[in-house]
């Protein structure tokens, strides 16, 4: 696990490099430099993929089971995502924002606390139903992710029409309807999923766990966000206020992140003997 480390440590390294490469075309609008941050990243990813398919094969399981193990999947899917999003959208500020959050999450499990295992105590039970809650849990939180991310985007846009500054981020940011429909949608197809993923966490926990499962911390915190999320797309039919909606958007999904990153570290929803 010596040498994964140090792998890991590289590829925080490239990351690293990236976004540095990344925020220079940003702050002075280089083009080779925005090829060369591109490629940079592009290299990271592949790498993290790479890792990620030898701890799958060393592990002889899927690592996304505990909280470290779930933000190493999910720096990989903001990557591979951003990637894609840029190369159909060329939006280099929108790429900034997923290659940062990856390397936030995949900076983390570098320097988790506890060594992968290949026998945890976390969900020995390697069932169908398991691996697509807990896939499905991640791709909510990206798709969250992304809502937030063109919530941002459209309230910069909202500013700069507002006073009328057509600059440099106007015009290489999306355009404010784009953002709008994009924020919505999201939100929209991560809310069903977020909720589909518990019924189906719900059914494994109460099959292997019991009943009890209910009130266990993080089914309650995170039934809690899909609900405010639920409040929140409900806020928007009945008032119809965009820009309000946005900034709520941004600020709910800080409070899934801080359910995801430390109110779970008090369950035992995935912790069974």
């Amino acid at each position: 696990m010596d040498i994964v480390f140090r792998i890991n440590e590289f590829i925080m390294l490239l990351y690293f490099m990236g976004l540095s490469v990344l925020a220079y075309d940003l702050a002075l609008r280089n083009r080779q430099a925005r090829k060369v941050s591109f490629y940079i990243i592009a290299g990271a990813t592949a790498l993290h993929l790479l890792t990620y398919i030898n701890i799958i094969i060393s592990l002889g399981r899927i690592p996304v089971f505990t909280t470290y193990e779930g933000m190493f999947t999910l720096s990989l899917v903001l990557s591979i995502t951003g990637i894609t999003y840029y190369y159909r959208n060329e939006s280099e500020q929108v790429l900034f924002g997923f290659i940062f959050f990856s390397f936030l999450f995949f900076s983390i499990f570098t320097f988790q606390p506890e060594p992968l295992s290949r026998e945890v105590e976390v969900s020995v039970l390697m069932n169908e139903l398991l691996v697509i809650h807990v896939g499905l849990a991640l791709l909510a939180y990206v798709l969250f992710f992304m809502s937030a991310l063109h919530s941002l985007i459209y309230l910069i846009q909202y500013d700069n029409l507002k006073k009328k500054r057509f600059n440099r981020t106007f015009f290489s940011l999306f355009s404010i309807e784009t953002a709008k429909k994009v924020m919505i949608r999201s939100l929209v197809i991560g809310l069903l999923t977020m909720t589909v993923s518990i019924l189906l966490g719900l059914h494994w926990g109460i099959q292997i766990i019991g009943v009890d499962i209910i009130w266990d911390i993080k089914v309650m915190g995170t039934s809690f966000v899909v609900l405010l999320y639920a409040a929140l797309f409900i806020h928007l039919k009945k008032v119809r206020n965009t820009y309000i909606f946005a900034m709520l958007n941004i600020g709910l999904f800080i409070f899934c992140m801080i359910n995801y990153l430390f109110v779970s570290q008090f369950s035992n929803f995935h912790i069974w003997t």
